[in-house]
């Protein structure tokens, strides 16, 4: 079977990515795109069209008169993050496989509604996080899981880039969920919970920095209190150079503490190391070929499809929604100057 794909909401410069790869599968075929608002948009149509072999007849700019004149089978959105609820629930409508671009949602009330918009469908329903495809994330949480460090006791995340690019972009407007918190944030916090097996904290609290003359905050510090210790969370877009350009310093990525060892992705020189009790001095751990089905957005959902699986970890949608209580909390956090319990 061939799965009609269609690219809704070019907000996310994503959107090139994922279109690609579904041009590229061999059971998909990209028939349209959607570009409601292109004045906020950072991807590109036209490059999806001259990329995915379309013609003008098939760009859009009403979303729900593309999806009924081509009939998709799957739906790739990329609308801006204050967008994401009503962009689901517009979809959901139509009774198709749907993939939103991280973060899920702002606030725990929209991942609530997009859960909900999608609970009456059998449709499949994922979150694209970009790194979700590197196998360096799954050999972490795979070493974790098997209990090579112990027990976790902490995490340290870093994360961020260069500065949202453009600089007139809606990541720099607080009302569509701009700033580096959300930005960044939800990586750390799902994908620490992920490393975790699930385990979220009992308390947060969070400091945001937002520049004079700027509506958003372009770094961020989240302390997360488990009954074992505590976790921190860090996010900049004030570093010197973009990670997909080149590495900055500090480095990004994760520090995993256990009772018997730890785990670093921060290591300069090894994309994990590890150290334990027996080895202090510490290893190099090569990360694990992934298995075909991850290699991609496109074979993930295809996988998906075919199969009858549902979608796991960071790709879950509910998980995603319980990891987003760490960001909502923090929010809260950072606009009352206290730390706050973990909300519901």
């Amino acid at each position: 079977m061939t799965y009609r794909v269609v690219g809704a909401n070019f907000d996310q410069m994503h959107m090139n990515t994922n279109l690609g790869w579904a041009h590229d599968h061999p059971e998909m075929e990209v028939v349209a795109v959607c570009d409601e608002e292109p004045e906020t948009s950072t991807g590109s149509v036209e490059t999806a069209v001259e990329e995915c072999g379309l013609t003008g007849d098939d760009v859009y700019d009403d979303l729900e008169r593309c999806l009924e004149a081509t009939a998709p089978d799957v739906v790739f959105g990329c609308p801006r993050n204050s967008k994401h609820a009503a962009f689901v629930e517009r979809v959901a409508a139509y009774d198709v496989h749907l993939a939103i671009e991280k973060p899920m949602a702002v606030t725990l009330a929209d991942a609530d509604r997009m859960l909900d918009a999608m609970a009456d469908t059998d449709r499949r329903f994922v979150v694209n996080w970009p790194v979700m495809w590197d196998p360096v994330k799954h050999t972490v949480e795979e070493l974790v899981a098997s209990g090579t460090v112990g027990d976790v006791i902490e995490v340290q995340y870093y994360g961020g880039n260069a500065g949202a690019p453009p600089d007139d972009s809606w990541f720099y407007d607080p009302e569509d969920g701009g700033g580096s918190m959300l930005d960044y944030l939800g990586y750390g916090a799902t994908f620490s919970t992920w490393f975790r097996g699930g385990e979220l904290p009992e308390s947060v609290t969070a400091e945001r920095y937002v520049p004079e003359g700027m509506d958003v905050d372009v770094q961020s510090s989240t302390i997360c209190r488990y009954e074992e210790g505590l976790s921190t969370l860090q996010t900049s877009w004030r570093l010197l150079t973009n990670p997909w350009e080149i590495q900055p310093q500090p480095v990004k990525g994760y520090e995993i503490v256990g009772t018997e060892g730890t785990v670093s992705t921060r290591h300069p020189d090894a994309a994990i190391r590890v150290t334990t009790a027996d080895r202090p001095k510490g290893y190099t751990v090569e990360p694990d070929p992934l298995p075909d089905r991850f290699e991609n957005l496109a074979t993930y959902l295809v996988d998906l499809i075919e199969t009858d699986r549902e979608p796991e970890g960071p790709a879950d949608p509910a998980f995603c929604r319980a990891a987003h209580r760490i960001i909502e909390t923090a929010r809260r956090s950072a606009e009352r100057g206290e730390r706050l319990d973990l909300v519901e």
